[in-house]
């Protein structure tokens, strides 16, 4: 994680990883305060192994999420946890089977190049 946080930083973008220990938690990160600012979300989790009471939580807190997220998985018949939020779609899903390192370095570089993108739009 600390060459990854090295690559965002070279890249003028500050990386925050936040491990969730349970949906609950990952709810409260995605519903984070107005001082806890992102630009953008990497998201490794299943959809399929979220239980069935913390579907809806997820579900909203992915729907009001107001920047664009990357899905990372491991494994190829993971669900995606846009499929929860269907309004909110993922801007992209990564799957490296057997390899998370390689998805969250894959996704970082979309992320990456993607935030650039919108920054020279918005200049």
């Amino acid at each position: 994680m600390f060459r990854l946080w090295e690559r965002a930083q070279a890249a003028g973008v500050d990386l925050l990883w936040r491990p969730c220990s349970d949906f609950n938690e990952l709810t409260r990160h995605l519903g984070r305060s107005p001082s806890d600012h992102a630009d953008l979300v990497l998201l490794d989790i299943d959809a399929n192994d979220v239980p069935v009471q913390d579907v809806a939580p997820l579900r909203d807190a992915l729907a009001v999420l107001d920047v664009p997220y990357i899905e990372v998985h491991d494994h190829s018949d993971a669900s995606d946890a846009s499929a929860l939020a269907p309004g909110h779609p993922s801007l992209v899903s990564v799957v490296v089977p057997g390899n998370t390192m390689a998805g969250y370095d894959m996704a970082l570089s979309i992320g990456l190049r993607y935030l650039a993108d919108e920054t020279r739009l918005a200049a």
